[in-house]
């Protein structure tokens, strides 16, 4: 059985969580499932990690885009076995959203030792791509722009008691209208219930100071947990800004030391409402950080004169 795998322009909805489930039961069985890829051409090859393959297939009959993540089922091989999880996580988390700054998720399937993943296709790419391509040039009204459209992501997923835990630049993609979303939500998490516990999950120069002290843990108190993406989100302002996040010139325990210790310096480049709403997302207690709702009526974002990237 595989998640039913409707085509990106004009899709059905996504498909319900019981078939996430039954999809991974899949993974272990080494079944093959009757296979949606042969409506897709397979594409170039757009990225890669350890062990996930990026590809941009078009579809055969609409010649409409995606992209799919690949990864090979090797059973007994650990690196295989965190890459499934964290793609079990992912459609977990992704399959009941839908919101215009968040990457739409259309379905996987399970066909002969691979998973599939089929995702909204975004052009250009990445942010962090974005800043690499363009450092120097990149504006305050663009930064600004950018991160209002992360905090409206940011508010619906909050809404939904889902934290992302990883927002930086290179999981906040951007396509050619200028248009942001969040992406890559494969240590993304829904908090249910009074008690719950977030590990140590992330990216050490945008971790929030409470997640690397594992102190978010079994207080019931999910807005304070889904706070720890609004440090996340300063940090990436700052990369927008500078084109590295805080902290970058350390490594390994050093690095650590300062995201405990001290707070990300401010880019002297910013204006008065850009240094004031840093200073909000960089509140040491969690308790005392504005939600991305709060945020997005700071002056800073408020009041900013857009310019399209």
């Amino acid at each position: 059985m595989a998640h039913p795998l409707p085509l990106p322009p004009g899709a059905l909805s996504p498909p319900k969580s019981s078939a996430t489930s039954a999809v991974m039961s899949h993974i272990t069985e080494k079944t093959s499932a009757s296979s949606k890829k042969s409506q897709w051409q397979k594409g170039e090859l757009i990225g890669r990690g350890e062990c996930l393959y990026w590809n941009k297939p078009v579809c055969k009959e609409t010649g409409a885009s995606c992209a799919v993540k690949e990864v090979d089922i090797i059973l007994d091989d650990p690196k295989s076995a965190e890459c499934i999880k964290q793609l079990e996580q992912e459609i977990k988390v992704l399959h009941h959203l839908k919101h215009e700054n968040i990457v739409q998720y259309y379905g996987s399937e399970v066909v002969d030792d691979h998973l599939y993943i089929y995702l909204e296709y975004v052009h250009p790419g990445s942010i962090n791509r974005y800043v690499r391509e363009h450092c120097g040039d990149i504006t305050e009204s663009i930064v600004c722009n950018f991160t209002r459209q992360i905090l409206n992501g940011l508010a619906y997923l909050h809404s939904t008691n889902t934290i992302h835990r990883d927002i930086k630049g290179a999981n906040l993609l951007v396509d050619a209208s200028g248009v942001v979303k969040l992406a890559d939500f494969g240590i993304g998490k829904h908090l249910t219930g009074l008690s719950y516990e977030l590990s140590l999950k992330g990216s050490p120069y945008w971790m929030a100071p409470e997640v690397m002290q594992a102190d978010i843990q079994k207080d019931g108190n999910h807005r304070v947990a889904l706070l720890a993406d609004i440090w996340s989100l300063g940090c990436t302002v700052i990369e927008m800004l500078t084109g590295k996040p805080p902290w970058s010139e350390f490594e390994g325990a050093q690095a650590m030391f300062k995201v405990l210790n001290s707070t990300p310096p401010i880019p002297e480049m910013l204006s008065s409402e850009g240094k004031d709403f840093l200073r909000h997302c960089f509140c040491r207690n969690p308790v005392e950080r504005p939600s991305a709702c709060m945020l997005l009526e700071h002056p800073f974002i408020r009041n900013a004169n857009y310019q399209n990237y």
